[in-house]
């Protein structure tokens, strides 16, 4: 079979949903679907999910789980729709579907878009494949734009990218500071081999390591620390969690990036990282998101 084609008994799951329940929506379509993608519909009106099954799903499960995980950011019940999968390269549909990103300094485009970088421009390829993370997302280009300012201002030697999805974040930080070692780390495998695969299309693979596993308890992550920086694009509960563990890894002096959660939601992010001894130096609001840099 082509790479990449599909036929039944794949199911595909089709969830809109308002923005700012996106990120909680696609973490809950994980215990359903082999790979979940997000697109923007609308200028950002409203987010469609869409979820690949090896089998039919509970609709009822389905239902309660994206609703809930709606109601945990006040957002509408979703609408959700369950269909069999035909025969098509959904994957290709899912790359070419990212139009170029222009992001500060920050070009993204995946290989499929002819359009050539603006000069002086950092060029990423990036093919989010079955992995979450093309740029598209406020999140993500929060987190570029925050890394694009701390370059100014220094020049970070280990750089921990927790969460990595596509890699953009490591990617961007191998460019911006040719000299930095980067780790990029997530729970899904696919994640880390996209990641692997985009830093070899990049020319950056010298630079970024990237590994599958259970987030700060990867041996790994130990190892190769402290980090002069630390970006973490997750949710704000797990952000939350991490914190004690994220201070264990940061260098003394060290910057944090912390995104992928909402406005009204920074106050408990801050509380569960000053704790740790942590502070505020800057916060970026992109629509309902917020990027928090901390040291």
């Amino acid at each position: 079979m082509t790479p990449g084609l599909t036929s039944p008994p794949l199911w595909e799951i089709v969830v809109r949903v308002a923005p700012e329940a996106a990120l909680t929506v696609s973490d809950a379509l994980e215990a359903f679907a082999s790979a979940v993608s997000m697109f923007e519909l609308g200028g950002g009106v409203e987010w469609e999910l869409r979820g690949i099954c090896e089998r039919v799903p509970d609709r009822a499960d389905l239902v309660a789980a994206t609703s809930l995980a709606a109601s945990v950011v006040g957002a509408p019940v979703p609408d959700v729709t369950v269909m069999p999968l035909g025969q098509r390269d959904w994957v290709a549909e899912n790359r070419a579907s990212f139009p170029p990103l222009h992001i500060g300094r920050v070009h993204v485009r995946s290989s499929f878009s002819d359009e050539p970088p603006p000069t002086a421009s950092l060029s990423l390829v990036v093919d989010a494949g079955l992995a979450f993370g093309s740029g598209t997302h406020a999140t993500t280009s929060g987190c570029l734009l925050a890394m694009q300012r701390l370059a100014k201002r220094t020049r970070p030697r280990r750089v921990l990218d927790m969460g990595c999805g596509s890699g953009i974040l490591s990617l961007t930080a191998a460019k911006l500071w040719p000299d930095a070692s980067v780790l990029a780390v997530d729970i899904d495998p696919i994640s880390a081999e996209t990641t692997r695969q985009n830093a070899r299309d990049n020319r950056v693979s010298r630079q970024i390591r990237a590994r599958s596993g259970d987030g700060y308890r990867l041996p790994e992550v130990k190892s190769r620390g402290p980090y002069d920086l630390i970006v973490a694009n997750i949710l704000a509960r797990p952000l939350c969690r991490m914190a004690p563990n994220l201070a264990r890894v940061l260098a003394p002096g060290g910057t944090a990036i912390l995104s992928g959660l909402l406005g009204n939601q920074e106050a408990e992010v801050l509380a569960a990282h000053r704790t740790q001894g942590l502070h505020l130096e800057r916060r970026t609001r992109i629509d309902e998101w917020s990027v928090l840099t901390i040291g």
